[in-house]
């Protein structure tokens, strides 16, 4: 009998803006396949902002380059009105309650993030057609697709599943896939940024980024049988720059920019360099005993695709593109000057530096095209 068909997953991590990137690299995908080809991906789990990016291809798998297109259109045309309130009358608003937090008897007027996440919803409630993710499903484009977020009441990193009804859920220390209908408020609560964008209530909990406490980001996908896996995310890898002299101590956007790194990157980086020394375990065990083995292990195929430049310096091109009010706040804590172009970039939902972030990712994929066809193939 011939082998069965590899299980592909599409991993697609967080980053704020950044992840116009997954957009571009979709978009190349694509232009490798056949036209009106379904998703060749099985699996495809979203965390944060990626979140967005995993719902939309997933709505559209039945024709994967339709999808495709359709995801680099939305982010090519998106302003930073379209995701948060950033007017004049709204920061003012904010700046006040930032006051008001601190007085006593304020906690009915407590603070619970900076910036207001509305015209998302509503962005996500026009633009994405969460019925045809279960059309895809039932289709057979794809199999399954997780949208991961953190549970501020217990801590845990919570998986929400839809998929078809043989689908096997997990739990595991601190993760737990749960079935679920994909919504508007698990991509809300999935792309809550801490601090900046407030948690979103699902049931009887209230959650916030799923970056937050994802130690295992490809977790969903080999829970699911994922026998290969290309994993996007939104920031460089690499050896890091030589440190210079610091003459001043860094800013409240060079601490922050850090924070979001941390929260969006080093799970990843960690979580993949442990998928490859399994496979290089798993290629030292006589295939006799791997078979007798009590916990499935099995060598999986994998490809990650980050963008090939630093984004933070992309960021600075376009940041008089922000509302004046957004770039006055950012000015006092040293958003826009050197060195705090990261968190910048994380904010920067406009449809200049989105549309140069897809030409990158469309650009990043193609020079990686003999990988991906080894890798779909």
């Amino acid at each position: 009998m011939p082998d069965a068909a590899p299980k592909i997953a599409l991993i697609l991590s967080g980053g704020g803006a950044r992840a116009a990137y997954q957009a571009g690299v979709a978009r190349a995908i694509a232009e490798m396949l056949p036209p009106g080809s379904p998703s060749p991906f099985a699996v495809i789990c979203g965390t944060s902002a990626g979140a967005i990016n995993a719902a939309s291809l997933a709505a559209g798998a039945r024709d994967f380059r339709a999808a495709a297109l359709q995801l680099c259109e939305l982010w090519s045309k998106l302003t930073v009105s379209d995701i948060y309130r950033a007017d004049a009358l709204h920061m003012l608003q904010t700046a006040w309650r930032v006051v008001r937090s601190v007085l006593p008897r304020s906690d009915r007027k407590r603070l619970v993030g900076l910036l207001d996440n509305a015209p998302l919803a509503k962005l996500l409630r026009r633009e994405l057609p969460f019925q045809a993710i279960r059309r895809s499903i039932d289709a057979g484009a794809i199999e399954a697709l997780t949208i991961t977020a953190s549970s501020y009441q217990t801590g845990m990193s919570v998986s929400f599943c839809m998929g078809g009804p043989s689908m096997e859920l997990w739990e595991r220390s601190q993760r737990i896939g749960v079935r679920a209908d994909i919504g508007v408020e698990h991509l809300l609560a999935s792309s809550a940024i801490p601090f900046v964008f407030p948690p979103t209530r699902i049931g009887m909990e209230y959650f916030g980024d799923g970056a937050m406490r994802q130690m295992s980001p490809t977790a969903p996908a080999l829970h699911l049988g994922a026998d290969r896996i290309l994993v996007v995310g939104a920031a460089r890898t690499g050896t890091p720059t030589t440190p210079g002299d610091a003459v001043d101590p860094p800013s409240l956007a060079q601490i922050g920019s850090h924070v979001l790194a941390s929260i969006f990157t080093d799970a990843l980086g960690t979580d993949l360099e442990k998928v490859r020394l399994v496979n290089i375990a798993v290629r030292q065990i006589d295939p006799v005993q791997l078979a007798s083995s009590p916990m499935p292990l099995r060598d999986i195929a994998m490809l990650v695709l980050t963008p090939s430049v630093p984004l933070e310096n992309l960021a600075q091109d376009y940041r008089d593109n922000l509302p004046r009010s957004l770039r006055f706040a950012l000015r006092g804590i040293g958003g826009t000057r050197e060195g705090g172009e990261g968190l910048l970039s994380y904010l920067l939902f406009d449809r200049g530096f989105c549309s140069a972030l897809i030409e990158l990712g469309y650009r990043d994929t193609q020079a990686k095209a003999a990988e991906l066809t080894k890798l779909l193939n």
